[in-house]
C-alpha cells in the first residue's frame, strides 16, 4: 500500500539526489532556478521522517541524508501538483499533506495547483523567503499564511521578515483578510486575477508597498478603502494597476490623489473610461502633482495640464468664498 509506495518514492529521490544533487546546487548559485517537487514526493519525504528506522539501506546510495540536505541547502523550490488522481491509483493529488520545515534556506517558493491547505511547517521558510508565488492553489490568504494550529492572536504572531515580493494571481480570492499583516515589508503584490470586490481594511499594514496591481478583480471603488480602512496609509506605494476592474467614476478613486509616492495608476477597461474629460477629472485628484503622474502609462499633455490648473484654480477660488461666507456666517 501506501507504506511501500513513500519508500519507492523516497528511494527513487534519494538516488536521484544522491547523484545530481550537489551539482544543482553548484550550478544554482551561479544562475538561479527553481527545483520543483511534487507533493507526493514532499508527502513521501515527511512520513519517511516519521518512520523509526535506519536511514540507509547500507549502500549509502539511497541515505536519507540526501534528499535531507538537499532540501536544506536548496534556494528557489517548486512545488506542482496536479488535478485528480496520482498516476493510476486512487490517491488524490490534493489530499497529501507535507511539511516544509527541513528547507532551511529557501529564498523562493512557487506553488501551482496544489490546495495550500495541505502545507504546514512553515516557520524555517517564514525566516528565509524573500519571495512568494502562488497560481491555481488558494481561495483563503490564511490557509497560506496561517499555520492551522496557530493559537495566537495574529497581532502576536512571528511575521515574514524578508519577504519582498508575492505574486498570487491566478487564485480564488475573495478578500485580502487580516493575515496579510505578517507580510509587512512587502515591496511589490500581485493579486491579479482573482475574485475581489474590494480590497477591506488590512491593506494599511503593507507600509513598504510600492507595487499594488489589482487587475482582472471585480473592485467598484477606492473610496471606502480609503477613508476608513487605511489605504492613506500606503505612503511608499508607486504603482496600482486597476485594469479590468468596475469603477465608474472619477470620484470612485478621488482619495488615491492623496498618496505622496502614487505616480503611476492604470485604470485601463474599467467604465470610468467611458466618462466625457476621463483622464482630467481622474488626474485633477492629484493637486499640484497632476503633470508628474501617469494615468494609463502617460503623463498629461500640454492642454490637459493647462485644463487642469485652471480647473484647480477655479476650485480653490470657490473654497476660499465659501470660507469668507462661512466666517461672515460666524462674525454674525
Amino acid at each position: 500500500g501506501i507504506f511501500q509506495e513513500v519508500h519507492a518514492i523516497v528511494e527513487d529521490l534519494s538516488l536521484k539526489l544522491g547523484k545530481s544533487g550537489e551539482k544543482w546546487l553548484q550550478s544554482a548559485t551561479k544562475k538561479p532556478k527553481y527545483f520543483e517537487f511534487t507533493p507526493v514526493e514532499l508527502y513521501a519525504i515527511t512520513e519517511r521522517m516519521k518512520l523509526a528506522e535506519p536511514t540507509t539501506n547500507g549502500d549509502g546510495k539511497t541515505d536519507v541524508a540526501n534528499y535531507v540536505e538537499f532540501l536544506h541547502n536548496v534556494r528557489n523550490l517548486k512545488i506542482r501538483g496536479a488535478r485528480g488522481y496520482v498516476g493510476t491509483s486512487n490517491i488524490i493529488w490534493n489530499s497529501l499533506s507535507f511539511g516544509l520545515n527541513l528547507c532551511k534556506n529557501i529564498t523562493a517558493l512557487w506553488i501551482s495547483d496544489f490546495d495550500v491547505c495541505m502545507i504546514h511547517d512553515l516557520h524555517s521558510v517564514r525566516h528565509t523567503c524573500k519571495r512568494v508565488v502562488i497560481h491555481y492553489s488558494m481561495k483563503k490568504l490564511s490557509d497560506f499564511l496561517l499555520e492551522p494550529d496557530e493559537m495566537l492572536p495574529i497581532e502576536n504572531q512571528e511575521k515574514w521578515p524578508f519577504l519582498e515580493e508575492i505574486d498570487f494571481s491566478f487564485n480564488e480570492l475573495e478578500e485580502i483578510d487580516k493575515s496579510i499583516s505578517l507580510l509587512n515589508l512587502v515591496r511589490k503584490m500581485n493579486l491579479s486575477h482573482n475574485l475581489l470586490t474590494s480590497i477591506g481594511n488590512h491593506l494599511q499594514h503593507l507600509t513598504m508597498l510600492t507595487e499594488l496591481n489589482l487587475s482582472y478583480n471585480a473592485i467598484k471603488s477606492l473610496d471606502l478603502w480609503y477613508t476608513k480602512l487605511g489605504l492613506h496609509k500606503l505612503y511608499s506605494l508607486e504603482v496600482l494597476d486597476l485594469t479590468d476592474n468596475i469603477v465608474a467614476s472619477p470620484d470612485d478613486i478621488l482619495t488615491v490623489g492623496n498618496l505622496p509616492c502614487l505616480d503611476h495608476i492604470i485604470l485601463r477597461g474599467n467604465p470610468v473610461r467611458q466618462v466625457i474629460e476621463y483622464r482630467i477629472k481622474v488626474l485633477e485628484h492629484f493637486g499640484e502633482r497632476a503633470t508628474e503622474v501617469k494615468l494609463d502609462s502617460r503623463k498629461p499633455d500640454q492642454r490637459e495640464a493647462d485644463t487642469i490648473s485652471v480647473r484647480l484654480a477655479l476650485r480653490k477660488a470657490r473654497e476660499e468664498k465659501e470660507e469668507q461666507i462661512r466666517k461672515r456666517a460666524g462674525d454674525q
